[in-house]
């Protein structure tokens, strides 16, 4: 067999090898770190816990009522969370630099923001790393942990956000049976 012959198996051979992994990969969501601990204020009033969010996939979004590209996401994420309604999802808008909750609700009804929000905290805020810029936001998957950190807001990372989470929210989640560690 002439060794251009050879050559030319030897590439159909691989490259049927590579498809048939990139045919057969289960979905991989990698976590680079736990979701914080939190207890904050919820404009409406009351409190919203990270624990009654166990089992959901959230989308976490770092904003502020004087930002420009945030103010341009929110209809997109209006969107979002419209069509997740009834699945195990929360989209949660994570209020910074924005003065006080009477401050916040006036913008969240001048922004027409149409999902839970809730007032950041200093603690909160540096448990979750941070932020470097806004909007800044997190995809957390159903077992509490961060898959995810957007910073910005480039054309198509909301619809970028949504196969995050359409993947996390194939994602069987079990919650422990152990009692947590002391």
């Amino acid at each position: 067999m002439p060794k251009g012959d050879v050559m030319k198996k030897l590439v159909l051979v691989a490259g049927v090898i590579l498809l048939a992994v990139i045919i057969f990969k289960k979905p991989s969501a990698t976590a680079i770190g736990p979701m914080p601990q939190f207890k904050l204020a919820k404009i409406e009033g009351g409190h919203l816990q990270s624990e009654d969010l166990r089992g959901k996939v959230l989308i976490v979004d770092f904003w502020a009522s004087w930002c420009e590209p945030c103010k341009t996401e929110i209809p997109q994420f209006n969107k979002l969370a419209a069509s997740l309604a009834g699945k195990d999802f929360a989209m949660i808008g994570y209020a910074v630099e924005s003065g006080n909750a009477a401050d916040v609700q006036k913008a969240v009804k001048e922004l027409g923001i149409q999902y839970q929000v809730v007032m950041g905290t200093d603690e909160v805020t540096e448990a979750f790393g941070n932020y470097r810029g806004l909007p800044t936001t997190f995809i957390i998957g159903k077992d509490g942990k961060i898959y995810k950190k957007y910073e910005g807001a480039p054309v198509g990372v909301v619809d970028q956000i949504a196969k995050d989470v359409t993947e996390l929210l194939n994602i069987t989640y079990t919650a422990s049976i152990l009692p947590p560690s002391r």
